[in-house]
């Protein structure tokens, strides 16, 4: 595994610039770096450094580095193979200012997340969890009087003998449609299952078609992250669900829902095909914007972009600019203002945590910025936006 994510967490490092360590599910170290002049907690704290580790045990989700306080920090994550991932403490270096090591620290949360997306695909999870839950996991459910008289029973839900198939499976299949692999996904579909299918219908016909259904949801978003356009991924989708919803047999709802794992991989293959070829430009333009409204809250620079795409960065500026007439630094721009435009209107979050969230160096930086495309401040555009809504309720 340290030579599988090595890389990714080499990124971590250079972006938090403090201690970096990961821990497999016996406590040996398999990747440890401390920049120098950096609190190295194993060896001042170890005590300390103990507790972090049970604190990140605790909760499946990454643990983030607050935006307030000045305290030492440490963020971390709990992988699912038992391994154990902590940064920090993360401290406010001398000299640093305040907005840049908000900043700082707000990166570390983007990379830890998206590092934890990245492992969820690729690790599989270790023990198998049991259909038993704490309390009454359904209790919001049973609330509602509308919903309540169609509540099936609990053991309707229980298969009888083997547990559902491994979460690893489907990452398989949806890994190779991201990467737009019709062959690996065929591949994949025909490995051996080690469970069975849920149970979704009380008829085998309405079974198959729920999961066929779940399954070209599921295969849609995986095209998505290969870069596939939302609206020809949503298209598709809604076009696979009314074909399934018109099956008669049960065989023909799950063979429907096998093919639709290829189609989308045959999308994806195509578009990647498409890019590297450069034609047409149009078409390159569009994915570039997909591309980019990914990283409006990662950092990424023109080149990183081009090399997603696999085509020259000139040649992405210059196509862009015939397209668009902006480049690519400015349409990454421009996206996080209009990102801005929408926090500002549809959220309370102070003007500062939304330049820091999008990655703007100051605050100050942001609001001249915001200014210059919007032709007012982003306090002003606030008051002005609540202001038009409550005339249009009126």
């Amino acid at each position: 595994m340290k030579s599988l994510f090595e890389p990714l967490l080499d990124n971590l490092l250079q972006v938090a610039a403090s201690p970096v360590q990961l821990l497999d599910r016996s406590g040996q170290i398999l990747y440890k770096q401390v920049p120098r002049g950096c609190n190295d907690l194993v060896l001042s704290d170890p005590v300390r450094f103990e507790s972090e580790q049970k604190r990140m045990q605790q909760v499946s989700c990454p643990v983030c580095l607050s935006s307030a306080g000045m305290e030492q920090e440490v963020a971390g994550w709990y992988f699912p193979d038992g391994a154990t991932l902590l940064i920090g403490p993360v401290e406010r270096r001398s000299g640093e200012a305040l907005d840049t090591f908000v900043l700082r620290k707000n990166a570390i949360n983007a990379q830890l997340k998206s590092l934890a997306w990245t492992v969820r695909r690729l690790v599989p999870q270790t023990p198998p969890q049991t259909h038993k839950f704490e309390g009454d996991p359904i209790a919001a459910l049973k609330e509602c009087p509308e919903i309540r008289p169609f509540l099936p029973q609990w053991n309707e839900a229980l298969m009888e003998e083997n547990s559902h198939s491994s979460y690893l499976f489907e990452l398989r299949i949806l890994d190779a449609i991201s990467q737009g692999n019709p062959e690996q996904v065929e591949v994949s579909q025909g490995l051996q299952r080690n469970g069975q299918d849920g149970i979704v219908g009380y008829t085998k016909l309405r079974s198959n078609q729920n999961l066929a259904i779940c399954g070209v949801v599921l295969n849609s978003r995986a095209a998505i992250a290969g870069g596939l356009s939302v609206e020809q991924a949503y298209t598709m989708a809604d076009y696979l669900i009314l074909a399934i919803e018109r099956c008669q047999t049960a065989d023909a709802a799950y063979k429907l829902g096998l093919k639709s794992a290829i189609i989308f991989a045959q999308l994806v293959q195509k578009l990647k095909s498409n890019v590297e070829h450069k034609q047409p430009p149009r078409y390159l333009s569009q994915q570039a914007l997909e591309v980019i409204r990914r990283y409006l809250f990662i950092k990424v620079d023109r080149a990183q972009i081009a090399a997603e795409l696999k085509v020259n960065e000139d040649y992405l500026d210059r196509v862009l600019k015939e397209d668009l007439n902006v480049t690519v630094t400015e349409c990454l721009r421009n996206e996080r203002l209009e990102e801005a435009k929408r926090l500002l209107m549809q959220s309370e979050t102070p003007v500062y945590e939304i330049a820091s969230l999008l990655l703007f160096s100051h605050s100050s930086h942001f609001i001249r910025v915001f200014k210059e495309y919007v032709g007012m401040t982003p306090e002003a555009y606030r008051r002005h936006k609540a202001s038009y809504n409550t005339t249009a309720e009126l």
